[in-house]
């Protein structure tokens, strides 16, 4: 399994965890957007949570097709 696929059933994990306690998709996708940001960078540092991030946005505004292509 790759690690997208690892991550995106964790992701379904937590989701559905919080919503059978009453919390929303969206809060808990927020909620591990943030924890995630911050795990990452204590374990990569300030830059690479900065890069990574700027990296994403792009694909978030259309500069970038991070589908087909990840450098990471």
């Amino acid at each position: 399994m790759s690690k997208y696929a690892h991550a995106k059933t964790a992701i379904e994990q937590a989701v559905t965890a919080g919503q059978e306690e009453g919390l929303s998709r969206e809060e808990m996708l927020l909620a591990l957007i943030v924890s995630t940001v911050d795990a990452y960078r204590s374990e990569a540092g300030r830059k690479a949570v900065r890069d990574a991030l700027l990296y994403e946005l792009g694909e978030v505004d259309g500069n970038i097709d991070t589908q087909f292509l990840r450098s990471r």
